[in-house]
């Protein structure tokens, strides 16, 4: 399957809500510096254009966007309403280089700081089970018979 984006997204490890059109709630599931990816309750409308709020650390900022598509992708659980829910791709409209820079800074992935050195730690062995149960013990019969015939008193 071809990837026909433009721009890499940004897939979150945490969940962020956005406002759509004012008054709805949405997930965000993966942003880039040309549109989102939604999850919804609701669907909407292919080439509507509406007003999304998406928070930053110092506030929010609202961009204009214009629905790409929109699909039910499956069934909410019984918790939260138990009704469709909806993927939507928007697309920015007009959106202003600063506005798209600062969401970018606000969701791009941090770099993990590298350990400084750490010893090796050697790895836990598992404990061995206690034996329950009886034990099985062989013996040799024949040689117990020999060992008993040359033996004067009967045992060693």
């Amino acid at each position: 399957m071809d990837d026909r984006r433009h721009t890499p997204r940004i897939t979150l490890d945490h969940e962020i809500t956005v406002t759509v059109g004012g008054h709805r709630s949405a997930r965000l599931v993966d942003i880039s510096v040309a549109g989102v990816h939604l999850e919804l309750a609701s669907a909407l409308h292919p080439t509507h254009v509406c007003q999304i709020a998406v928070p930053l650390p110092d506030g929010s900022v609202k961009i204009k966007a214009r629905v790409a598509h929109c699909k039910a992708t499956g069934m909410s659980t019984a918790t939260t309403g138990g009704g469709l829910v909806y993927r939507a791709g928007l697309e920015f409209v007009d959106a202003d280089r600063t506005v798209t820079e600062a969401i970018m800074s606000a969701y791009a992935p941090r770099p993990v700081r590298p350990v400084e050195s750490v010893e090796p730690v050697e790895p836990i062995k598992p404990e061995q089970p206690k034996r329950r149960g009886p034990i099985k013990i062989k013996v040799n019969v024949d040689a117990l018979a020999r060992n008993e015939a040359s033996s004067k008193h009967g045992a060693n």
